[in-house]
């Protein structure tokens, strides 16, 4: 019952599935982690749904990109993009660190985030709409799917190998000292899971580039976490999540093209 509570909570938390509301104990907080990067696995299913169904319509690239844009938007209710915009607003400012820390929990979006949050839209939609008009989708979209567990196993490994940079919050109550350890086992055997998906689904040259790209955004956001902040918050886990799916998709648009 722990870890059922634990995803319950997850998903409430993560997603916008409709779950019971359920008591919210140590144990099951301790948990959450553990079965948060499982809302990826359910989104890849959703998506590849969505692409079946828009490829069987013939709604064209155009269209087919922009519900696949914004299907992980409604999918979590924009919770890790959010903590992406409020991280481009603080990494904008270039102030110190605490100054940088309470511009995350600023509710008002600023210059940088409403720039960067719309490139990265921007960017997304680019690539879902390479890879809907590079053709074969249907035997190519299963490589892209690895990629949103792939995605949330980093974001809570990167939470779990770096100190919390506040020492408080939601994610400081989910990641207690005793979980630390089984919780980077866990997700290192996600992101493993993972990379074993991705290369089996297609070609090793694509899964290869995918791969690449997923991890380099992944270091790349949390040595900014790091240097910046002095270690992780759920924000910078959500920033770390956008990354790592953006760079994902954008890796695969590319590869296919070669």
């Amino acid at each position: 019952m722990k870890y059922l509570r634990a995803f319950f909570i997850a998903a409430a938390m993560y997603s916008r599935l409709p779950v019971p509301n359920v008591r919210w104990d140590e144990e099951s907080k301790e948990a959450v982690l553990f079965l948060f990067p499982l809302l990826g696995v359910i989104e890849a299913g959703l998506i590849f749904l969505l692409a079946g169904l828009l490829l069987r319509v013939s709604a064209g690239a155009p269209l087919s990109a922009f519900c696949l844009t914004a299907a992980p938007l409604l999918f979590t209710g924009g919770i890790h993009f959010d903590g992406f915009l409020d991280t481009a607003d603080a990494l904008g400012s270039w102030k110190g660190k605490e100054e940088k820390l309470a511009i995350l929990k600023d509710v008002h979006a600023g210059s940088a985030a409403v720039l960067q949050g719309g490139l990265m839209l921007l960017s997304g939609f680019a690539a879902w709409l390479s890879l809907m008009e590079s053709g074969n989708m249907p035997e190519r979209l299963p490589q892209l799917l690895p990629i949103f567990l792939m995605s949330r196993a980093l974001s809570a490994l990167s939470i779990y190998l770096l100190p919390n940079a506040r020492g408080a919050g939601t994610v400081y109550d989910f990641t207690a000292a005793r979980a630390r350890r089984r919780g980077r086992l866990i997700s290192g055997f996600y992101l493993l899971f993972a990379a074993a998906a991705l290369f089996g689904a297609g070609t090793l040259f694509t899964g290869a580039c995918i791969l690449a790209a997923v991890l380099l955004a992944a270091l790349y956001s949390g040595a900014r976490a790091a240097l910046s902040f002095g270690g992780m918050t759920g924000d910078l886990a959500g920033f770390l999540l956008t990354n790592c799916e953006t760079a994902g998709l954008i890796a695969a648009a590319l590869a296919f093209r070669i």
